[in-house]
């Protein structure tokens, strides 16, 4: 992540103010780890002894899921908004995994702040 970047993001989560931009990059950050294991389930769906991506595939699910529900209810974007927002995401913007977990950890208290 550019420094620059990573300063006034740190910056304003430390005062719980979050954007759409920052959102979008958590969920970017996931979702080809959501796509690949979607992938795997369903290539795997009929064998019952080697298919361990269901569980996987649904805690990333739960995970992602107050991102979207946030982009949803306070920036009114559709899905097809967020999928395409996530495509445009530069991969030097994605946060860490901390990173992601602290807005996600904002969200969720409902103590945010909206820019």
């Amino acid at each position: 992540m550019d420094k620059s970047y990573r300063i006034k993001m740190e910056n304003r989560l430390n005062s719980n103010t979050l954007t759409v931009e920052y959102v979008i990059s958590c969920i970017a950050k996931y979702e080809s780890k959501i796509n690949e294991l979607a992938y795997k389930e369903k290539q795997y769906r009929n064998c019952s002894y080697c298919n361990n991506y269901k569980l996987d595939l649904d805690k990333m699910i739960s995970y992602r899921q107050p991102f979207i529900d946030f982009l949803m209810k306070d920036y009114h974007m559709t899905l097809d908004d967020i999928k395409d927002s996530i495509s445009k995401v530069k991969e030097k913007n994605i946060p860490t995994k901390n990173v992601c977990d602290q807005i996600r950890d904002i969200i969720v208290s409902g103590t945010y702040l909206i820019e």
